[in-house]
């Protein structure tokens, strides 16, 4: 995987942080309480959407998480609770490229 990503394509691997600030998103967040400040807590992530979205506008055009994520969700046979995810984000690119980049992954 990260040989692929890394040598071939020229992506940078990054690593976003697992406590944040809870986010309006789909699922409920799994929450952890600050010590330091009662009352407060951190949102464990349900995908590191925000922290992408800013390497983006930062200019980082090609990068690759592999992220835990965390969703507080009604336990259903297509729903986890807890997963690790493949986040891949590639500027400038086309179809082919992307067809291209899985079928190396897979392979």
């Amino acid at each position: 995987l990260r040989e692929v990503l890394e040598d071939t394509y020229d992506f940078l691997e990054v690593e976003t942080p697992i406590l944040t600030r809870s986010t309006p998103e789909g699922a409920r967040d799994y929450l952890v309480p600050s010590r330091l400040q009662p009352g407060a807590c951190f949102a464990l992530p349900q995908s590191p959407q925000l922290f992408k979205q800013m390497l983006m506008v930062a200019g980082a055009d090609r990068y690759y998480q592999v992220a835990r994520c965390f969703r507080d969700e009604d336990l259903r046979a297509d729903r986890q609770p807890e997963f690790t995810q493949l986040d891949i984000e590639m500027s400038f690119t086309d179809m082919d490229g992307i067809l291209s980049l899985g079928e190396d992954l897979m392979c």
